[in-house]
């Protein structure tokens, strides 16, 4: 199966680019992607590339500090938040005096209510372009061990905050997805996404239209490759 990447644009067609650089005088003067993937001077082409793009699989960027062994093992698991976090513990309670570990567990207890674990349980997330390498996005889940899961709320804890940055590697990780198992994405976001990464290249002033997407499926390692980042 075809493979986009929305972030270089490898894999589309040539026909993209032909209209697109049609199009270079409107990209050099709009600053903001939303605007210009909304003008319907592109409406034609989003919906030729939408069409184009219906048997392709795309690719994602997860951002993590963690365990490299573990994930070229595993994958990327779809767990709950609870199991993530007694995890953590059986691995590195001892890193953490009982005071450390009282305070996290009673602020894990409190942050982590209903809600967020309706909002965050067994989905794995992901970014569309590298965007958030850049402007500060990534930056928490590259600093922090375990992923938002495990480091929200224990940021401003300041002896536990440097331990969590003491543990893993950060990890650039980009995976092969199927649109089809994505929530919080639209049909006509891999035109958008690419339009707006075409404007970027021509106008260094531009913002990045970019869809923060999660699935539920779990993620084979044949289906990715790992870069370690600078921590």
């Amino acid at each position: 199966m075809k493979v986009l990447n929305l972030c270089t644009l490898a894999g589309f067609p040539p026909f993209f680019f032909e209209e697109m650089e049609k199009r270079t005088k409107l990209l050099l003067n709009t600053e903001f992607s939303d605007e210009l993937v909304e003008n319907p001077v592109f409406q034609e082409l989003i919906e030729r590339i939408t069409e184009f793009s219906k048997d392709c699989n795309i690719i994602g960027y997860h951002y993590t500090r963690a365990n490299k062994e573990d994930i070229l093992k595993e994958g990327l698991k779809s767990k709950s938040g609870q199991e993530i976090r007694e995890t953590f513990l059986s691995r590195y309670s001892g890193l953490f005096t009982v005071e450390e570990l009282e305070t996290i567990k009673k602020l894990w207890d409190a942050y982590f209510d209903r809600i967020m674990v309706e909002s965050r349980d067994h989905r794995i997330f992901f970014n569309l372009t590298t965007t958030a390498l850049f402007d500060g996005g990534a930056e928490p889940l590259l600093k922090y061990y375990g992923g938002e899961q495990v480091y929200m709320p224990l940021q401003r804890e300041s002896s536990i905050a440097q331990k969590l940055q003491s543990i893993g590697t950060p990890l650039l990780i980009k995976v092969i997805l199927d649109p089809k198992q994505l929530s919080n994405f639209y049909e006509d976001d891999i035109a958008k996404i690419a339009i707006s990464s075409y404007h970027r290249n021509k106008n260094n002033n531009a913002d990045q239209y970019d869809r923060d997407v999660y699935q539920q499926q779990p993620i084979s390692p044949s289906q990715i490759e790992i870069t370690n980042l600078k921590g």
